[in-house]
């Protein structure tokens, strides 16, 4: 608002400061220190339940403005409208830096571009309130209601949101860096492109929100609900999932490089195209997950279930895999030279085509795999579990079969030049003949090098 007072020029609304208060920093699981307006004696308002007529309203602004100016001026008074009935005030462009509002109801009120940075917002309701553009950083949120409230382009860097409902809110473009919402409830909310850099989402309630391209870097998202939320194109590097529950949620093309996502689920989750590179995913449920074109080069899988995920052509050189659950995966045409598959569970697995040059898969259980036209050059393979595979025109040049079991193994065009199958089980004389077996070709005590053909 503009007018000819000095003062209300560019209606500035100045309410009490928030006696201190900001939200603790400490550890995840911490009771935050108690606001002020956590009872009913804290709170000293004169307008408790009260909604102060637009003139009364309009001085408690021009004597906070002028506390906010000069703390001395004798004229000026920080206002305070703790437990205030504000409900559908026109508040844009206001200035309410540390501000009391705590508990006040302003639903549905215009508060666009205005300045709440360190208010005291405590279990406000701003349910449906138009905050777009608003600057709240530091601002304590706790336990506040922001249901279906505009959000768009506001800040609220280092704001205290602890147990919060943000549910169906925008905060389209937020920014909301370091922002503390340990257990807020943000389902359906849109955080499209928002910035969560180093954000606290221990626990919150994210389901079904939209995060796509949002930033969400070093954030803490241990324990989070992001079922069937997307978060496509979405950067993760180095966030902390643990724990977390992304089930049915779409990450394609997200890039979760160094992410940790120990024990997380991700069950049916969308994963194609998306960075996992060196990200840690020990023990996580990806369970019919879809990983095509998936990165995830030096990736920590140790333990994970990848039953029925589909990996076609995603990318794990060098990836850990010990004990992981691949059975009735989709590794066709996969990138996997150097991984580490030892004791890794591959029954029935479809790795047509794979690339696992020098792949160390000692004791893993192959049994009835597809491993037609796969490159195991150098791959060591001892002690395997490989009946009723099919090596069918594979490469097996110098790979270690010491000890693996060959029980109705199709080596049809398969070859074994320079491979050791000293003391292999189950290989019979049909089976050698109708593979390429090399001179260098160690064999099993019984049979012969079948003839040049």
């Amino acid at each position: 608002m503009k007018g000819n007072n000095h003062w209300s020029a560019t209606f500035v609304i100045s309410l009490a400061a928030v006696m201190g208060l900001s939200c603790p920093r400490g550890a995840v699981g911490e009771a935050p220190v108690p606001s002020p307006a956590d009872t009913e004696a804290a709170c000293a308002g004169a307008f408790r339940g009260k909604q102060p007529t637009p003139k009364v309203l309009g001085q408690i602004l021009e004597a906070h403005a002028r506390w906010l100016e000069d703390a001395l001026d004798p004229k000026g008074k920080k206002a305070n409208l703790c437990k205030a009935d504000l409900r559908g005030a026109q508040l844009r462009e206001a200035n309410l830096e540390r501000a009391d509002l705590s508990t006040a109801d302003l639903r549905g009120a215009n508060l666009q571009d205005a300045i709440l940075s360190d208010a005291d917002l405590y279990g406000v309701n701003l349910q449906k309130a138009n905050l777009s553009g608003a600057d709240l950083t530091n601002a304590d949120l706790r336990k506040a209601n922001l249901a279906k409230a505009n959000l768009q382009e506001s800040t609220l860097a280092e704001a205290a949101l602890f147990g919060a409902i943000m549910t169906k809110a925008n905060l389209r473009g937020a920014d909301l860096e370091g922002v503390r919402l340990y257990g807020a409830d943000l389902r359906e909310a849109d955080l499209r492109e928002a910035n969560l850099g180093d954000a606290h989402l221990y626990a919150a309630n994210l389901k079904k929100a939209d995060l796509s391209g949002a930033d969400l870097t070093d954030a803490d998202l241990r324990k989070a609900h992001l079922g069937r939320a997307n978060l496509s194109q979405a950067s993760l590097k180095e966030a902390n999932l643990t724990g977390a529950s992304l089930e049915e949620a779409t990450l394609q093309e997200a890039d979760l490089f160094a992410a940790i996502l120990t024990n997380t689920i991700l069950f049916k989750a969308n994963l194609q195209g998306a960075i996992l590179s060196e990200a840690d995913l020990s023990n996580a449920n990806l369970r019919e997950a879809r990983l095509q074109g998936a990165g995830l080069a030096r990736a920590n899988l140790e333990g994970a279930d990848l039953g029925k995920a589909d990996l076609h052509r995603a990318n794990l050189g060098l990836a850990i895999l010990f004990k992981a659950d691949l059975r009735s995966a989709n590794l066709r045409e996969a990138t996997l030279p150097q991984a580490v598959l030892f004791k890794a569970r591959l029954v029935a697995t479809d790795l047509r085509g794979s690339s696992l040059e020098e792949a160390y898969l000692s004791e893993a259980d192959l049994e009835r795999a597809n491993l037609a036209t796969a490159n195991l050059e150098g791959s060591n393979l001892v002690k395997a579990n490989l009946r009723g595979a099919n090596f069918q025109s594979a490469n097996l040049r110098h790979a270690n079969l010491h000890e693996s079991e060959l029980n109705q193994a199709n080596l049809e065009s398969s070859v074994l030049d320079g491979a050791d199958l000293t003391r292999c089980v189950g290989l019979t004389q049909e089976q050698l003949n109708r593979a390429s077996v090399g001179e260098d070709t160690k064999l099993p005590e019984g049979l012969e090098r079948p003839r040049s053909k």
